[in-house]
């Protein structure tokens, strides 16, 4: 029996764990950008569901001086690189936990939860959302920040004129947006463009997609060095969920 969806996901940011952040300029804009959005709170109890290797936690613990913390990820390594970090934060109130954001192993009510660029690599990310809802107490939020749909337009425009399919996940209409932007990314080079992918662990493609031959992809990214100048643009949705 092939590993599910999630196992896999979790097996690409595990051999990322090391390289994820010097590939990761664009998340750690996006954790800046939503921790503008987080809400003035005494001493609330947060959930982080995907931490990766911290980008947000960061933000979360700087935020709430007297908060008391459940950091999670898919990928034990990831969670084992951002307790690296951050165990030693705020005493005791920084805990850290393997696990599925689809199908959360802990308990409420939760104060605040955050995914920051997470919710692409859900099966069902509606779903997801309205189980986590189901973990706020009364006054509780949800944050997050998500690719919409559009984001890297010019590499699927690329793929189209070749007549070739892509990989890419197709999110959702998601609910209570709160904020939207378009970020570019130059990369140099349509190989850089790749290697960056794969070096945040985002090589998971959409079921059914079948890989591109290494002639095809060739030429693929040899037109979007030349039509796109190896630019792609990421459509940034920031969401926020109350009870």
């Amino acid at each position: 029996m092939g590993l599910s969806r999630n196992h896999v996901v979790a097996a690409r940011f595990a051999r990322a764990a090391h390289t994820y952040e010097r590939n990761a300029d664009l998340q750690a804009r996006v954790a800046e950008r939503l921790a503008e959005l987080l809400p003035a709170l005494e001493r609330p109890r947060v959930l982080e569901i995907g931490c990766g290797t911290g980008l947000m936690t960061r933000h979360l613990l700087e935020r709430y001086q007297h908060g008391e913390f459940l950091i999670t990820d898919l990928a034990p390594e990831m969670v084992a690189k951002c307790r690296d970090q951050f165990e030693h934060r705020n005493g005791r109130t920084v805990q850290f936990q393997t696990m599925d954001g689809e199908a959360p192993d802990c308990e409420g009510p939760f104060d605040l939860v955050v995914l920051s660029m997470t919710l692409q690599w859900f099966v069902d990310p509606c779903r997801a959302l309205k189980n986590l809802a189901q973990l706020l107490g009364r006054g509780g939020q949800i944050l997050y920040a998500v690719p919409g749909q559009g984001s890297l337009a010019e590499w699927r425009t690329v793929l189209e004129s070749c007549d070739l399919p892509h990989g890419g996940i197709d999110m959702p209409d998601l609910p209570h947006i709160a904020h939207r932007e378009n970020r570019v990314v130059s990369y140099g080079s349509g190989i850089a463009f790749l290697q960056t992918l794969k070096g945040i662990g985002a090589t998971t493609p959409r079921p059914g997609y079948t890989p591109l031959s290494a002639g095809s992809l060739r030429i693929a990214l040899q037109r979007f060095e030349e039509e796109h100048d190896a630019q792609a643009t990421w459509r940034i949705l920031y969401g926020k969920i109350s009870t």
